[in-house]
């Protein structure tokens, strides 16, 4: 796993409110693999999905259990990844969390931060080409949202290796969002493409 980001989407005020334990703020941040994560989270992980999930069979339409579990699927793949490191295989729980996430956005398709979420877990899966068009479906929906813009420029630079492509959506966020120039680690990130060797280059 190359990469990993914190998801976007803040929990919803829900029956469940020992979820608030480990959600994520909507701040999303880089976190190298292998430190350590809370084992004990994964069978909370797993009771609290069977409670939303029986939710669920009664109104399969109810848009707050759908992203309850998206949330918590992204969450329980990151906390393998975070406590196993190289060796997790949290695909299978991201799977589930797209699925969820898209049945959300069927419901509530301008909810960019679900989609942005998604479009992470479509990137860790492999599916990039994918992940790539949910990342301009929400710059489309929300042109000053910064995540989805890096996530974007992340996106065709490491997986797509499309240097041109990615510098350009760098000077794009720059427009929306000058501040971005103080962003020391994503400089970094967009310096290496430019410094791509040129038969490379797309």
């Amino acid at each position: 796993m190359p990469f990993t980001f914190r998801r976007l989407s803040i929990l919803a005020v829900a029956v469940l409110t020992a979820l608030a334990v480990f959600s994520l703020t909507a701040c999303s941040k880089e976190k190298p693999e292998g430190t350590s994560g809370d084992t004990t989270l994964s069978p909370r992980f797993e009771s609290e999905a069977q409670q939303f999930e029986t939710a669920l069979k009664d109104d399969p339409k109810n848009l707050n259990a759908l992203i309850q579990l998206g949330n918590l699927y992204y969450d329980w793949g990151q906390n393998e990844v975070d406590t196993k490191g190289e060796t997790a295989q949290p695909e299978d729980k991201w799977i589930r969390a797209i699925n969820y996430y898209g049945q959300a956005l069927e419901i509530d398709p301008k909810n960019v931060n679900i989609r942005v979420d998604m479009a992470n877990l479509l990137r860790f899966t492999g599916r990039t080409d994918e992940a790539i068009s949910q990342y301009r479906t929400a710059i489309k929906l929300d042109p000053k949202h910064v995540q989805a813009r890096i996530n974007l420029i992340s996106a065709l630079g490491q997986q797509k290796e499309d240097y041109k492509a990615a510098i350009s959506e760098y000077e794009a966020l720059l427009k929306v969002a000058p501040d971005q120039k103080d962003n020391a680690a994503l400089k970094q990130e967009v310096d290496s493409f430019r410094n791509a060797p040129k038969e490379m280059k797309k």
